[in-house]
């Protein structure tokens, strides 16, 4: 494989991504939104409920509260599950729990959001057929595209799980007191699950990519793949499911399978005669 052209191809792309607002602005925001403005909003929000009215923690999310604690480790679980619904048994469960769910969406919105532009906007910016034209195969030209998506995604992905972990022990320091975070589960997230999850983003978008006409078409099939991560956090806050270590181990072993069976399948489509057709 010559990996010079691969590299080329990569640079271009990330070169384009950092110019455009359209891409650079949300792989900026989502991140913040879900891993520093939520959080905090959430965790000050359940504090003053619970200093101004003390409730039980069975009206504060039923089993769903209750249940979730189980895959916590004993001190946070003790804090969470204390003889009331206390600030820090607050902040525990939505820092550890309930924002677990959300934090997979930024490698899928990352790798969603650089994936579509790989060859719908290349279409549209009208440089698509000199990329055909480069001197690298097909393989070459999928390894580089993918590359360009998948390492941004993942950079992202475990650059906002190490932010996090600084606004976690931040906001629950005053109640809790002590550092907390990160637990089993969210390593097993940062390191395992969202690099997995981007590859499977990004493996779809590029198929999707390559065959619809415009950038908007493909940011529209691309917002169908959250729709797994929303149910994710229905079942979890409905008490349906819990996202402990074993299920994240699981859950990353599917994707990361998904993603390469999907890839495969895009390697033997993706052939410079299907994308100069329809250019």
């Amino acid at each position: 494989m010559n990996w010079a052209g691969v590299f080329a191809v990569m640079r271009k792309d990330l070169a384009t991504v950092l110019r455009n607002n359209g891409v650079r602005i949300p792989l900026l925001a989502a991140p913040i939104m879900i891993l520093v403005v939520l959080p905090i909003l959430l965790v000050s929000g359940g504090d003053a409920l619970v200093t101004s009215t003390p409730v039980p923690i069975e009206q504060l999310g039923g089993d769903a509260f209750e249940n979730a604690f189980g895959g916590l480790d004993p001190q946070s679980a003790q804090d969470a599950t204390g003889v009331a619904t206390t600030a820090g048994g607050w902040a525990v469960f939505v820092l550890e729990v309930f924002i677990a769910p959300l934090y997979l969406l930024v490698p899928l919105i990352v790798a969603t959001v650089i994936a579509a532009d790989s060859f719908a906007g290349e279409r549209e910016r009208g440089t698509l057929e000199a990329l055909l034209h480069t001197p690298t195969t097909d393989e070459e030209l999928l390894t580089a595209k993918f590359l360009a998506s998948w390492l941004p995604a993942t950079v992202v992905a475990i650059g906002g799980f190490a932010v996090y972990c600084v606004v976690a022990n931040a906001v629950a320091w005053p109640t809790l007191g002590r550092i907390f975070f990160p637990n089993t589960t969210w390593l097993v997230l940062a390191f395992w699950v969202a690099p997995g999850l981007a590859a499977l983003a990004l493996a779809v978008m590029t198929v999707v990519s390559s065959r619809v006409s415009s950038l908007q078409s493909a940011h529209q099939v691309g917002s169908l793949l959250v729709l797994p991560i929303v149910l994710l956090l229905i079942a979890q806050v409905s008490g349906g499911v819990l996202l402990d270590t074993q299920l994240a181990i699981g859950m990353g072993a599917v994707v990361w399978l998904l993603g390469l069976v999907v890839l495969r399948g895009a390697g033997r489509r993706l052939r410079r005669e299907t994308l100069a057709a329809r250019l």
